[in-house]
């Protein structure tokens, strides 16, 4: 029997198996981002990121994850999210993104 191992989201916490989570450039690869600059979100976190900051938002206010989860924009949706099972999988809303 295989044992399944868990990673916890880098911004809600959830734990996901690794193919549940998706990779993150904190440094946007379009901004000179490596591979170095990479953390793990699952793709509900990921994409509420994007849908709500642009790239050079994130990379002048929030390049790291601890500076993430204390954006005002996303307080409310953290905090909503870490109480949703893992398995629920809804598409984010269209957000005005913040630039």
């Amino acid at each position: 029997m295989r044992e399944v191992t868990t990673i916890p989201c880098g911004l809600c916490g959830r734990a996901f198996e690794r193919g549940g989570l998706t990779r993150h450039h904190c440094l946007p690869r379009e901004r000179g981002g490596t591979g170095e600059d990479v953390e793990l979100l699952c793709g509900q976190c990921h994409g509420m990121v994007h849908a709500t900051y642009t790239n050079r938002t994130l990379e002048a206010l929030y390049p790291t994850l601890a500076e993430l989860r204390r954006a005002p924009e996303l307080e409310r949706y953290i905090r909503w999210v870490r109480n949703q099972p893992s398995t629920r999988r809804t598409r984010n809303a269209a957000r005005r993104r913040r630039t």
